[in-house]
């Protein structure tokens, strides 16, 4: 419930916004606020982590303390610690709030009843305040709460974000006063809250609009470009608001610093996945393809140690170097990347990647610089409208490709009605083309095609012959063949196995006379089998004749001849009978006598090992023109 009442507050507080962006210093002057006040502190800095506010408080380390001579860097393998002088406050029965900024470890030691407490406010600690919804993290005091009367001791340290000790390190506020200032400066924020809810609704919608684009064409581009959208509004969303996450995992803050550094690497390892699709990388590119599919499983391994670093040590130095590792690794893949599609462009698509990630690039370097957020923002806006015009352009072309095959298909599908091939292997290869198309497989479906397409010309040139040379009959089964094991997706092994004797442009016969147990052999024999699969033809001299043998390693005409419900079924191959016809046709000019035989292979127990099918063709020469 009380997290409900957060979010409540949040979103009301961002409606509010608008109406209060012209607030400024003059609105507010008739209220009497206070602003903070530095106190005076000494410092003492130890590699010793193990210390603690026991171990201060004896003789032999409050002589360490001094005073800060100047600014200085803080050092992420050490401790610091303030003793604190608020002995110049008037606190006034008043509870006072103690600033320090943001710290992993960030602990305040104060009096209370006659021992030692202390008040936790590192981004590791649980939000307790109702306050830190809108403000940094902060401790609050009361007078007696004084070690001695005068002190309170600080315990800091940061092993992640840079940071530096310096002279007002410490402010100190009546609570009053504190609230007052805190809305004031929420309200003062407004324009960048404005800015990054626009921002953030922007991706949002752009993520939407990229994942219904990728449900209509199913083409892997969008969904991969919808994931890295995503975590790039998981991450924006709250990094952008420190409020989101305190709403969030205010009760684990340990969960906010593993959101936000998990979701950031991700949001590489899906960038890089994107751009190897959208480059086509692996036919264009293919060593950017390569080092990407390494780069990928290195991040995967990035995001594995940063989750163990995070739990197993918080305050461990190891996180800050493993993210800066990813990031350096990151840019060089970037710029090294850049270079190359510079020097070995194939195509306006690496353009559009260049210029993309460069701006992405530029912004991610210049926040991590300037320590501003609004710089990556910028970069990602730049990016994004980049990468949306390549992928429109990209649209266009594949919507082009899409409308040229269909209109070839048409094509195809006229002529291949004027044939005598069975309708039922040209139907289902212009089905196999259209399957390669809704898949986005443009090129597979156009080399489908473009053999489709050649297939049924032969057929069409070949249909007004009586007989055609024993060459063209085989190159024409060759290239059935091929489309087969395309439309498949399976490849089978064929061998053409030819007596040397026989000259394969000499003899004749009539055209497509094997095609349909070729067909017989692939759709029922090999297409059910698991293993390997095989089909062998041969053509040898026999006389007069030549005879003509096809073998396969099927599951044998019994097993093929049953339905789903395992009992056999009486069924007959139309095509199969008409070319006996031909055959006999054959025999009733008397030019030869040839039969057609089917003989079922078996091992020695009696399993089925395949077909066989014997074809006598009469020996017949072409005649000289």
């Amino acid at each position: 419930m009380k997290k409900s009442i957060h979010i409540c507050f949040w979103f009301c507080s961002l409606l509010l916004i608008s109406c209060a962006n012209e607030m400024d210093d003059r609105a507010i002057s008739f209220m009497d606020i206070k602003p903070y006040q530095s106190v005076p502190f000494t410092l003492f800095e130890t590699t010793n982590n193990s210390l603690g506010i026991t171990d201060i408080l004896t003789n032999e380390y409050q002589n360490q303390f001094d005073s800060l001579k100047q600014t200085k860097p803080l050092d992420r393998e050490k401790t610091y610690w303030f003793k604190v002088d608020l002995g110049g406050i008037d606190f006034e029965e008043q509870k006072w709030v103690i600033r320090t900024g943001e710290y992993a470890l960030n602990n305040l030691y104060f009096e209370e009843e006659g021992s030692i407490a202390v008040s936790k406010s590192g981004v590791f600690d649980p939000v307790e305040k109702e306050l830190e919804l809108i403000v940094w993290r902060y401790h609050t005091i009361r007078q007696e709460n004084l070690i001695q009367g005068n002190y309170v001791y600080l315990e800091l340290r940061e092993n992640y974000f840079p940071a530096l000790i310096y002279d007002q390190q410490i402010a100190a506020i009546e609570e009053s006063d504190f609230k007052s200032n805190s809305v004031i400066n929420f309200v003062d924020d407004a324009e960048y809250n404005f800015r990054a809810v626009f921002f953030l609704g922007g991706i949002a919608f752009l993520l939407l609009y990229t994942f219904g684009i990728y449900f209509i064409y199913k083409d892997r581009l969008y969904l991969l470009y919808g994931a890295y959208l995503l975590f790039l509004l998981l991450y924006l969303g709250v990094k952008m608001y420190p409020a989101q996450s305190t709403v969030l995992f205010g009760g684990l803050p340990i969960l906010n610093h593993a959101w936000n550094e998990v979701t950031q690497i991700l949001l590489n390892y899906w960038y890089v996945r994107f751009v190897r699709r959208f480059l086509d990388a692996k036919n264009l590119y293919p060593i950017i393809d390569k080092a990407g599919k390494v780069i990928e499983w290195i991040i995967l391994g990035f995001v594995t140690a940063v989750l163990i670093s995070i739990f197993s040590d918080p305050l461990s130095t190891s996180l800050y170097a493993i993210v800066t590792t990813e990031r350096l690794m990151m840019i060089a893949f970037a710029v090294v990347t850049n270079i190359y599609i510079v020097l070995n462009l194939k195509d306006r698509r690496g353009l559009y990647i260049v210029a993309g990630s460069t701006m992405l690039l530029t912004g991610s370097v210049t926040a991590l610089i300037m320590g501003d957020i609004q710089y990556f923002m910028i970069g990602v806006v730049i990016e994004i409208f980049i990468f949306g015009m390549g992928l429109g352009i990209l649209m266009k072309r594949r919507e082009d490709e899409r409308s040229a095959l269909n209109k070839e298909m048409e094509k195809v599908k006229m002529r291949a009605l004027q044939t005598q091939m069975n309708p039922h292997f040209i139907f289902n290869s212009l089905n196999s083309i259209r399957s390669y198309m809704i898949k986005n497989e443009t090129k597979e479906a156009s080399g489908y095609l473009s053999k489709f397409s050649r297939l049924i010309r032969q057929i069409l040139e070949y249909s007004t012959e009586e007989f055609i040379t024993l060459k063209e009959e085989l190159q024409v089964l060759s290239l059935y063949v091929q489309i087969e094991q395309l439309r498949f997706r399976d490849e089978f092994g064929f061998i053409i196995e030819v007596d040397e004797s026989i000259n394969e442009e000499e003899l004749i016969v009539p055209p497509l006379i094997v095609q349909p147990f070729l067909e017989n052999a692939i759709w029922h024999g090999l297409m059910q089998k698991k293993g390997e699969k095989r089909i062998e033809l041969s053509v040898k001299d026999s006389g007069k004749n030549l005879k003509v043998i096809l073998r396969d390693n099927g599951i044998g005409r019994d097993e093929a001849s049953r339905g789903n419900d395992g009992k056999p079924k009486e069924t007959r191959s139309m095509a199969i009978d008409l070319t006996t016809q031909r055959i006999e046709m054959l025999e009733v000019k008397g030019e030869a006598k040839e039969k057609v035989t089917i003989i079922d292979l078996y091992d020695d127990s009696r399993t089925p090992t395949g077909t066989e099918v014997r074809l006598e063709i009469p020996k017949i020469k072409r005649k000289a023109k």
